[in-house]
């Protein structure tokens, strides 16, 4: 059977366009291993509960009966050297950039039986996997497989730590198919999950021999999330932001402002909005040159209502969401107990 790429269009003006020596006491040990178990649990706690929402509502079953996608598997055009796929599982999307000798893989997919297509069809086409990239460390984005190849795995120092920490778990992988709906977790491939090289902290793009793909690391949603620019293909891999299905999803699990901390991520994202004719949140639809401003709007205005307590109005909540994500609104409900949790937190230890 025939690979098949189909284009991906947008309207844009009216006509339709194609869319990398101490001394060593007994005490210091202790006190070392001490430090470490606390980075551990604070960072399992994060990894588990609440610096990924949905993944509660997930846990429930709640969204179970309404993860499938009734589309094709099949890799779409985005741009010039940019493709997708989309998982049938919350409409997960995998980016792949074309480079002379083989592709960048970003945030490969959700099911094992996908992934694996997906590696045949790119080697078919004469294009290995020689680079892959995890955009942040929740385990939707941070899986892999065989198929894929040995090729170097990336993502930022913080991304890896985070991932390094979790696996020094000897239970993770029961504490990962807690999360999973039961009709999936067989399909998923856990084995090589979370197996990424942590860039420099001060890297600024992703290092392979292709397209430039800048790295927009910031601290919303989870620790060294990053979004990447691929500038000479005018496309944003906005990994879990910038979503029309999805609102966002806070950190709420570190001693910052998580709530500023996701306004900060989104004044990076538009600055790096100018040339942007594509973008690809890590689930929902792809967006054209007019929805990058349009969703990072939407976005801070659900921001800005958390903050200041404003009534909400979002079409991703509630009735006018779309077909099978009404479990969203459960992801806002939890983010607001959470908020109230915080403020009498922090209103008790002032007080």
């Amino acid at each position: 059977m025939p690979i098949r790429v189909t284009p991906y269009t947008q309207t844009r003006n009216g006509a339709a366009v194609p869319l990398t020596k101490l001394d060593v006491t007994k005490s210091s040990i202790d006190k070392a291993n001490a430090i470490r178990a606390r980075t551990a649990t604070a960072t399992n706690a994060m990894l588990e509960r609440d610096s990924d929402c949905y993944l509660q509502v997930l846990r429930s079953g709640g969204v179970v009966a309404n993860h499938k996608r009734k589309e094709p598997h099949v890799l779409r055009q985005v741009a010039d050297g940019v493709l997708i796929h989309q998982s049938e599982f919350c409409q997960s999307n995998a980016a792949v950039v074309q480079g002379p000798a083989g592709v960048l893989l970003i945030d490969p997919g959700i099911l094992g039986s996908e992934i694996a297509t997906l590696a045949d069809d790119l080697r078919e086409l004469g294009q290995p996997v020689v680079a892959g990239f995890s955009t942040h460390p929740h385990w939707d984005h941070l899986l892999w497989h065989a198929r894929l190849g040995s090729a170097p795995r990336y993502g930022t120092a913080r991304c890896a730590a985070a991932s390094r920490v979790f696996l020094s778990d000897t239970n993770w992988k029961a504490r990962i198919a807690a999360f999973i709906p039961p009709d999936i977790g067989e399909h998923v491939p856990l084995d090589l999950l979370g197996l990424i090289t942590g860039l420099p902290a001060e890297a600024t793009q992703i290092p392979w021999d292709g397209p430039r793909v800048r790295i927009i690391e910031h601290q919303a949603h989870a620790p060294g999330h990053a979004a990447l620019l691929i500038e000479e293909r005018g496309v944003l891999v906005a990994g879990d932001m910038l979503s029309d299905v999805l609102i966002p999803m806070l950190d709420l699990n570190h001693t910052g402002d998580p709530i500023q901390d996701y306004l900060a991520a989104l004044r990076l994202l538009e600055g790096a909005a100018g040339d942007v004719d594509v973008v690809i949140p890590g689930h929902g639809s792809i967006g054209g040159a007019d929805q990058v401003r349009a969703r990072i709007e939407q976005d801070r205005a659900y921001m800005d209502a958390l903050r200041d307590g404003h009534v909400l109005s979002d079409p991703r909540i509630g009735p006018s969401a779309e077909d099978g994500w009404d479990w969203v609104a459960g992801v806002h409900e939890r983010q607001l107990e959470r908020l109230r949790e915080l403020a009498a937190s922090d209103g008790h230890a002032n007080s």
